[in-house]
C-alpha cells in the first residue's frame, strides 16, 4: 500500500529533510490531558508541526499546565482518567479565572447524548468522540483557537475603550440598562473637585516628559482610589480632576456623599505618600492638593451631538464645588453646608468664615474636614511602608476575609521571592509527562501488507491521516505497548480494583479503535460496560477471556506483517 499524502488540512505532519517550514512566528499552545499514552503520542504527532504541545497524563498534573507559565491557548481533555475524571477537572478549570476562559474539547469514547450535555454543562467548547478522526480534530482547534483569539481581541478592545469612560458608565452600557444617546436627568449628586496648588507654575521651567511623568503617576494613584470607593472619574482638566458620586449608582444622597469624603481624605494622605517618593526622585518641590466638595441637584447625562457625546454634569452646584477647590488651603478639603449637613455625626468638621464665591450672590457657608480625626495614625489595621524599592499600604478594616486570604498569599509569594538565592534552580516540572519525543518516522516508502488479522488497514491509515509512516509507528507502539493489557486488567479483577480494570479496558478500546482494530474495540468496549455495570465475575472472565483471544490475534499479526524497523545509527 502506497503513502498516501494529505495536503490541506494544515501542514504536512511528517518531517523529512527536504520539508520546507513556515516563517518563525508565534505558535498556539496547545495542552493535552490524557491518560493513554498511545493516544497522546498521536494526538501530540498530529499537532506538533502546527502548534506548540505539552502534554500531561493526569488531571492533576493537567491542572498544574493549565495554570502554569505559559497557559495553554486550547485544552485537548480525555474524560475517562483514573483518580480525577475529565468532568472533574473541567469543574476546576472553570472555576479559576486563570484558566475559565480557555477553551476545551473534550476526547471520548463515551459517545451518549447524556455525556456530550454533562460536559458542554461544564463549559466544555466541543466535544469529540473516539476513534478520533484528524480532519476533524485539527478544523475544531484551528476553529476554536481563531474563536477565541477574535473573543479576546474583542475583550482586549473593550478594555481599551474603557479607559476612556468611568467603569460605571462603561459597565451600564455592556450591560444595556443605558444607551449612547443624548439624554440628561436632574438628580442628588455630590461633586468633587480637586487640584495640586500652584502645579503650573512650580512645573514652568521643566520638560513636558517630566510633567507628564509626575501628573500621570499622581493621576493613576488618586484614580485608584476613586475606583475603591464607588466613584465616577468625569475628567481631567490639567492638573485638576473632577468626581461624583449619585450616577449611574447610588447608595443614597447621605452614603454618597460619606464615601466623597472619605475618599477626599484618603486622596490627602496618598498625596502625602507621593510626596515622599518625588522626593525619592529628586524632586524637591513640596506638591499639595485641595480639594472642594458640594452636594445639590445637577444635570447629568450624555451631553454633546450623534457624532461626538460626554458623559458628565453640569449645574450650580458643581460650579459651587470648583470655587470650594479654589479657596482650599493646600492640603485642605471644603465641604459646603448642603454637604456637612449630610456628613456631620460622622466626619468632623470645623465651621470656616463664609465664601464669596465668584457667579454666588450670597456668602456661601463652608467647613474644613478635619482630617486628623480621620486618620487612623497608631491604628493597627493599618500597614504602610515607603521606601526606595519598597511600598507598602494596607488598611486590614477595608478588606473582606477572601481579600486578606488572597493578600497573605501576595505577600508570601514576595517573601519566597526577598529569600530565594540568585543561584536557585527552577522547579522541576515532574508533571510533564515523561516519554520520548514522537520518534522520527521511518523512511516515507514504508510499506503494509494488503491484509492484516484483526485490522482493517484502510481505515486505520485514514485515522493517521494517510500518512504510513505515522500509521506504522502507532501500529508498533501499540504491539509493544499492550500484550500485556488483558494480564493487567486480569490482575485488577484479582485485587478487587475493578475500577481499575474498567480504565483499562476503556484505554484500549480507545486506541485499538484509532489504529483500525475490527474485534478489540468491541469486545474492550463489552468488557468495559459489564465492568461499570457491576456484572457478575463469571460473566466478565467470559468477555476477558473473548479480549484476550482477539487482542492475542492483533498483535500476533503485528509481529508477522509489520516491516523490520531501521536500526539506528
Amino acid at each position: 500500500m502506497d503513502n498516501v499524502a494529505r495536503p490541506g488540512a494544515g501542514e504536512p505532519l511528517h518531517s523529512s529533510a527536504g520539508a520546507r517550514r513556515a516563517p518563525a512566528q508565534r505558535r498556539s499552545r496547545v495542552l493535552i490531558v490524557e491518560d493513554t499514552a498511545d493516544i497522546r503520542y498521536f494526538l501530540e504527532t498530529l499537532l506538533k508541526d502546527q502548534y506548540e504541545v505539552a502534554a500531561a497524563s493526569a488531571g492533576e498534573a493537567g491542572l498544574r499546565m493549565a495554570t502554569g507559565e505559559p497557559h495553554p491557548e486550547i485544552i485537548l481533555l480525555d474524560v475517562m482518567m483514573p483518580d480525577m475524571d475529565g468532568y472533574e477537572v473541567m469543574r476546576r478549570l472553570a472555576k479559576d479565572p486563570r484558566t475559565a476562559e480557555i477553551p476545551v474539547i473534550f476526547l471520548t469514547a463515551l459517545g451518549s447524548v447524556a455525556d456530550e450535555q454533562k460536559g458542554l454543562d461544564l463549559g466544555a467548547t466541543d466535544y469529540i468522540t473516539k476513534p478520533i478522526s484528524p480532519p476533524i480534530l485539527l478544523a475544531r482547534v484551528r476553529l476554536h483557537l481563531e474563536r477565541s483569539a477574535n473573543a479576546r481581541r474583542l475583550k482586549d478592545l473593550s478594555e481599551q475603550l474603557s479607559r476612556y469612560l468611568a467603569p460605571q458608565v462603561y459597565q451600564s452600557l455592556f450591560d444595556g440598562s443605558r444607551q449612547a444617546e443624548i439624554q440628561t436627568q436632574r438628580k442628588r449628586l455630590t461633586v468633587f473637585f480637586s487640584d495640586i496648588k500652584n502645579f503650573t507654575a512650580s512645573t514652568a521651567q521643566w520638560q513636558p516628559e517630566e510633567v507628564t511623568l509626575l501628573l500621570n503617576s499622581y493621576f493613576a494613584e488618586m484614580s485608584q482610589i476613586a475606583a475603591e470607593y464607588g466613584a465616577t472619574l468625569d475628567k481631567f482638566i490639567g492638573d485638576a480632576i473632577v468626581i461624583f458620586f449619585g450616577d449611574p449608582h447610588s447608595l443614597g444622597p447621605r452614603q454618597d456623599a460619606l464615601q466623597c469624603v472619605r475618599m477626599a481624605v484618603a486622596m490627602q494622605k496618598r498625596m502625602q505618600d507621593l510626596q515622599r517618593r518625588w522626593r525619592g526622585m529628586g524632586i524637591s518641590k513640596t506638591f499639595e492638593i485641595r480639594i472642594g466638595i458640594n452636594s445639590g441637584f445637577c444635570d447629568v447625562g450624555n451631553f454633546g451631538s450623534a457624532l461626538r457625546m460626554e458623559y458628565t454634569i453640569i449645574g450650580r452646584e458643581v460650579n459651587l464645588a470648583a470655587r470650594l477647590e479654589q479657596a482650599a488651603e493646600p492640603g485642605e478639603i471644603l465641604i459646603s453646608s448642603e454637604t456637612h449637613a449630610l456628613v456631620q455625626g460622622e466626619i468632623l468638621a470645623d465651621a470656616r468664615e463664609p465664601l464669596l464665591a465668584k457667579g454666588f450672590s450670597e456668602p456661601v457657608v463652608i467647613y474644613s474636614v478635619d482630617q486628623a480625626a480621620m486618620e487612623g495614625d497608631g491604628d493597627a489595621s493599618i500597614i504602610r511602608c515607603d521606601r526606595p524599592g519598597l511600598r507598602m499600604d494596607i488598611d486590614l478594616d477595608r478588606l473582606t476575609g477572601a481579600e486578606r486570604t488572597q493578600a497573605a498569599a501576595q505577600l508570601r509569594k514576595a517573601l519566597v521571592g526577598l529569600e530565594a538565592l540568585p543561584e536557585a534552580a527552577a522547579v522541576p516540572q515532574a508533571e510533564v509527562a515523561a516519554e520520548p519525543e514522537p520518534e522520527a518516522a521511518d523512511a516515507a516508502d514504508v510499506s503494509l501488507p494488503e491484509h492484516m488479522a484483526g485490522l482493517d488497514l484502510a481505515l486505520g491509515l485514514s485515522r493517521a491521516m494517510g500518512i504510513n509512516p505515522l500509521y506504522v509507528s502507532m501500529l508498533r507502539r501499540f504491539r509493544q505497548g499492550h500484550q500485556e493489557t488483558t494480564a493487567r486488567i486480569r490482575q485488577a479483577l484479582e485485587d478487587g480494583e475493578l475500577k481499575t480494570a474498567e480504565l483499562l479496558s476503556h484505554s484500549l478500546r480507545g486506541i485499538a479503535g484509532q489504529i483500525g482494530a475490527t474485534r478489540v474495540p468491541h469486545d474492550a468496549e463489552a468488557l468495559e460496560q459489564a465492568l461499570s455495570e457491576g456484572w457478575p465475575r463469571e460473566a466478565i472472565d467470559g468477555l476477558l477471556v473473548e479480549l484476550q483471544a482477539s487482542l492475542g490475534e492483533l498483535i500476533a499479526a503485528l509481529h508477522a506483517g509489520l516491516p523490520p524497523q531501521a536500526a539506528a545509527p
